[in-house]
């Protein structure tokens, strides 16, 4: 390092600062003993014994400029490396007087000089330590030569020069241990920031990771926890420190039977009706801790479904023709009977039925075909404000319903996702054909409601109705197939509709309402925002 750039450093250093802020109040409190213990007249009685009056001018002088050298230090004006060498002249300069002024070295405060050197060879770079030092040496060579001159006692360049010689090499070792804790101390600080990049790197990674995770001590609290973890759990809070109990029950429920080594501790399970369905693992920490890994089963969901209707494809394909020819077979049959115009009521009602059940049964393989025949998705980017308006005004034409009638709230124009817009549409009209079907006329309250907005960092897509709501023992079959409360159904629309969702990475939910009416959501998840940004 050169002199120039070691001085620039110098001017910078705020250590350096704390370090002549150290040095300026031991000088403080040197200079009020020094004054104080001559003016009391405390021992030791050697101070000022050769010249009292000229120690007693000198040791106030020095008092008073410890105090301002100290203000100048802590305020920190001007250059650093300008204070130094200031200051340590001005110390060796005051000390030399005060040693004459007690009767010379024989009186041992030749040593504080040597906190001088000491200060010089810690607080400046390269030959200045030895230029402080050489300073130091002229002093007292030149006090002892002064009294020589003056008779004011024996001559003591023998003293004088072996304290000269301790002076250099002093500096020399001060430096030497200055260097290597400078060198100890960069090591440190580049140890602590490569520690904390590394923290900070690892809570980057945690953060990113699809997975959830989360850290819990040993009292059952989360002190850490990801944003995987956050939105798969519906945690509100964004602060670590809070009872798993109370903010996940369920996942609470299951870390106990996990701990008390419960064969199969571990279910899917659901923290809110809205939320996907998880399942989480646990490992145990040497540190007694507990990290919790929370897996999204969607994916693998999508997979087994996928699997599921291959597999109904060709169990349909091969069964389909053997039951639609009977079938046709028995609805010709009731078509010809009830071409007879029989005028039996009882044999307009059986024909009635065969009509009704060969129709009901055709369309339940009709449905079967289409689902066993699903294209793969083909997601694109779509603009849910722009197409959601155009979708809305379709299904009033359709239905010739008015705004009144079918409400679309747009919270969110700019929300876009990736989705299969054919399968969109067609589970949007599962939705709607299903609430417009349950829903009742009113004057003074739309009959169904399209919300589309922002919830838990999440898009969706909320369709209620002014019904009379689900009961709760129909809402566990809601999404089952074959499983319908209207006359006529097929059971397979919401089944249809949550299996379109799926695959394409949605989520379709019932939410229970306050009012007993229906509300289905339609949620996507928030990394397709940085995804389509």
């Amino acid at each position: 390092m050169s002199a120039d750039s070691a001085r620039l450093t110098l001017r910078q250093d705020p250590a350096t600062w704390r370090a002549l802020t150290v040095f300026a109040a031991y000088r403080f409190f040197l200079a009020g003993v020094l004054f104080f213990v001559f003016y009391l007249k405390l021992p030791p009685e050697f101070l000022g014994s050769a010249d009292p009056r000229f120690y007693a001018s000198v040791s106030q002088v020095y008092l008073l400029i410890a105090l301002i050298l100290l203000v100048f230090t802590l305020k920190r004006w001007g250059y650093v490396d300008t204070q130094i060498k200031l200051q340590l002249v001005i110390d060796i300069i005051v000390l030399t007087m005060l040693i004459h002024a007690s009767g010379g070295l024989q009186t041992g405060l030749g040593s504080l000089l040597l906190v001088v050197v000491v200060a010089g060879g810690a607080l400046v770079p390269g030959r200045l330590a030895a230029f402080i030092a050489a300073i130091a040496t002229l002093a007292i060579l030149l006090e002892v030569s002064y009294s020589q001159i003056a008779g004011d006692g024996a001559t003591k360049y023998s003293q004088a020069g072996l304290l000269g010689a301790t002076f250099f090499v002093t500096a020399w070792l001060a430096q030497w241990l200055s260097k290597k804790m400078q060198t100890s101390q960069v090591l440190a600080e580049e140890r602590a920031r490569d520690v904390a990049n590394l923290a900070v790197l690892n809570q980057h990674i945690i953060s990113r990771l699809q997975i959830g995770v989360l850290a819990l001590d040993t009292q059952g609290s989360i002190n850490l926890f990801n944003e995987s973890a956050r939105y798969l759990l519906g945690i509100e809070r964004t602060v670590p420190g809070f009872s798993l109990k109370q903010t996940v029950p369920v996942l609470a429920e299951q870390i106990w039977l996990w701990q008390h080594h419960n064969p199969q501790p571990f279910q899917p399970f659901q923290a809110r009706p809205d939320l996907p369905e998880v399942r989480a693992s646990a490992t145990r920490l040497d540190s007694g801790e507990t990290l919790i890994y929370i897996e999204n089963t969607s994916a693998m969901a999508q997979q087994a479904q996928q699997l599921k209707l291959a597999s109904l494809g060709r169990l349909t394909a091969s069964i389909a023709h053997e039951i639609r020819n009977p079938l046709g077979a028995i609805s010709h049959a009731g078509e010809l009977l009830a071409e007879q115009q029989s005028q039996d009521e009882g044999m307009k009602t059986l024909t009635g039925i065969i009509q009704r059940h060969s129709q009901r049964v055709n369309n339940i393989i009709e449905t079967i075909l289409q689902m066993s025949r699903r294209k793969t998705v083909e997601p694109a980017t779509v603009v849910l404000a722009t197409w959601m308006d155009r979708f809305i005004n379709e299904f009033r034409e359709l239905k010739g319903a008015t705004e009144t009638d079918i409400e679309l709230k747009i919270e969110s124009p700019l929300a876009k996702v990736a989705m299969d817009p054919e399968q969109l549409h067609q589970v949007m009209w599962n939705l709607l054909e299903n609430a417009w079907h349950y829903s009742e006329p009113s004057q003074s309250a739309p009959r169904v409601s399209v919300r589309l907005a922002e919830a838990e960092g999440e898009i969706v897509l909320d369709v209620s109705d002014n019904g009379p709501g689900v009961s709760r023992e129909v809402q566990a079959h809601l999404f089952e197939p074959f499983h319908s409360q209207r006359q006529g159904g097929t059971g397979l629309g919401l089944y249809l509709a949550r299996e379109l969702c799926q695959a394409n990475g949605a989520r379709l939910s019932f939410l229970p309402d306050e009012l007993q009416s229906s509300r289905f959501r339609i949620s996507f998840p928030g990394e397709w925002q940085e995804y389509l940004a």
